[in-house]
């Protein structure tokens, strides 16, 4: 994540706020860990647009260890939640290794399906500018607006500022592979 080279004060705010975009369920603890609960139906647009949101920190990004699973237990405190989601998570995290993103459920199927997908569209995530990140992050946030209203949110002046930095960022494509892994993981989780 770079966290420790970057002001807390700066980054915090935006990571809690597109983890509350997402989820009302999760925690930030150890200065720059987390963990959260998130719907099958929203998982993709969040892990997109959390890297967007910390892309667009010069040097910030963020990996994740995704477990998808049962839910046996719940806590208030997201922390002292149980089932194989939060077992697989942890062993998601603990074997990321490079890549900045793993998956593990009990179908090592879609397992191999999501982390090959995944992985090479954070390699396109890993590539944006600051002001790439900046774009997506309101795309993501703002589905339905038009490039006008788009440029507005994030205090740009120039439309084609704002469509060659989403086509450089390859929005379209990202777009797409939070649809077919969304569609994917309903079809197998």
């Amino acid at each position: 994540m770079h966290s420790r080279s970057q002001e807390i004060g700066l980054w915090m705010p935006e990571l809690e706020h597109s983890l509350r975009l997402h989820t009302q369920r999760f925690d930030v603890f150890r200065g720059d860990s987390f963990q959260a609960e998130v719907a099958e139906d929203q998982l993709f647009t969040a892990i997109f647009h959390l890297k967007a949101s910390l892309r667009s920190f010069e040097n910030m990004d963020v990996r994740l260890g995704i477990g998808i699973g049962e839910i046996s237990y719940v806590d208030a405190d997201i922390k002292k939640a149980s089932g194989t989601a939060f077992v697989y998570s942890g062993e998601a995290f603990d074997r990321l290794g490079k890549e900045s993103i793993l998956f593990r459920s009990e179908n090592e199927e879609l397992d191999e399906f999501l982390n090959l997908t995944t992985s090479l569209a954070c390699l396109i995530a890993e590539q944006w500018t600051v002001n790439m990140a900046e774009s997506v992050k309101a795309a993501l946030e703002n589905p339905e607006a038009s490039q006008q209203e788009l440029l507005e949110i994030i205090g740009r002046k120039h439309q084609s500022q704002l469509s060659l930095e989403l086509r450089k960022a390859n929005y379209a494509k990202i777009q797409q592979v939070i649809r077919y892994c969304t569609q994917e993981l309903r079809k197998h989780a």
